[in-house]
């Protein structure tokens, strides 16, 4: 398959405030920044742009549709919401109920064209679900059972260099209401505390895995993952008001997203360099197949409307900029047990035990 580039994508949140906005200029893909009444304007380009009015309902049809079916193709599929604390993207990942956002979107949708493979075409598609945070630099499974003792997991690389969690629980869904009733209290597990800048902030990174497993007639199995992810926001630590575990947690975060934007320039700088900081975080280390890997991915840089935000805001974009100069190689993932059945259903008994 050719290879392509990471896609990137802005939201803009609407105004949630009475300050000072930024004089925001935007069309279908690009985005002009200035402080109101300032001539000095800042102009980025992207695959797309939306509008503080776009509803989540658009937003996926547009960008993440197409990209939701891959894993039934065999090939790991990577969406995630970048910004600053406050800018919007958990509420871009979750939604309301009256309008859903890209995680339950995505996953109706998967759940949906997995149920129609099995009935119509003749093929058995199974998918479980794994979620997980990446908390003060440790992972820790929200699908564990409630009071239980929370366990640091490691994260491991196979020899096909496929990134694992062993230990992490998955749970077959069927179903999205069989999702939702795995979903929903894991998510009130997540780590969250009010700061100055957000009432409701993320203290942890949060990454929805969906496993996908496609049983073909003929024997083939297409295993494939969708990574539906909801970064921590950067933030100012004096601004935040945080002392004490809060200035653990955005310490945490911000070195994490360090480690992110250090990865992001080591793909995308010269030619000769080859190392790759992958290791540096539980993050990256995570990502490592969805930037500069196998994955397609597409990234949601979530932005606010008001000025007291412009640093973060021109940060946000220039990080989205660099991503889209990252190049994946979309290949898709067959079972090598499946390979092997096949072969052995072909050969001749006399041989078949020397496979």
């Amino acid at each position: 398959m050719p290879e392509e580039s990471v896609a990137a994508i802005v939201r803009l949140r609407p105004k949630v405030s009475s300050a000072p906005l930024l004089d925001i200029q935007c069309d279908q893909k690009s985005i002009s920044i200035s402080r109101s009444g300032c001539s000095e304007q800042r102009s980025y380009s992207f695959t797309a742009v939306y509008g503080s009015d776009t509803d989540h309902g658009c937003l996926y049809s547009e960008q993440l549709s197409a990209l939701v079916a891959q894993p039934l193709d065999g090939i790991n599929a990577t969406v995630f919401a970048y910004g600053h604390t406050g800018a919007g993207k958990t509420h871009t990942m979750l939604g309301t109920a009256r309008d859903p956002g890209m995680i339950p979107r995505s996953v109706k949708a998967l759940l949906s064209a997995a149920a129609h493979h099995t009935t119509s075409c003749g093929s058995t598609v199974q998918v479980a679900v794994s979620y997980l945070e990446v908390y003060n630099e440790k992972v820790f499974d929200l699908l564990a059972p409630r009071g239980s003792k929370p366990t640091d997991l490691p994260i491991r690389q196979d020899r096909q260099y496929n990134i694992s969690v062993p230990g992490l629980r998955e749970v077959p869904v069927t179903s999205f209401q069989s999702f939702q009733s795995v979903f929903g209290p894991a998510s009130e597990k997540r780590t969250t505390a009010s700061t100055k800048l957000n009432s409701e902030s993320s203290r942890s990174h949060a990454v929805l895995m969906l496993k996908v497993k496609h049983q073909h007639r003929d024997g083939r199995q297409l295993v494939g993952k969708l990574h539906l992810i909801d970064l921590a926001g950067s933030e100012n630590a004096k601004r935040a008001g945080n002392v004490g575990d809060r200035l653990k947690e955005s310490g945490a975060i911000n070195t994490s997203l360090f480690a992110l934007s250090k990865v992001v320039s080591a793909l995308t700088g010269a030619k000769g360099s080859s190392h790759v900081p992958y290791r540096d975080s539980k993050l990256t280390r995570l990502l490592q197949d969805s930037l500069g890997g196998s994955a397609r991915s597409l990234v949601i840089a979530n932005i606010a409307p008001e000025e007291s935000h412009l640093v973060d805001t021109l940060s946000t974009l220039q990080f989205a900029t660099k991503s889209m100069q990252i190049i994946n190689k979309p290949v898709p993932t067959v079972s090598i047990a499946a390979v092997q059945q096949i072969a052995v259903a072909a050969t001749p008994a006399a041989l078949a035990p020397a496979i």
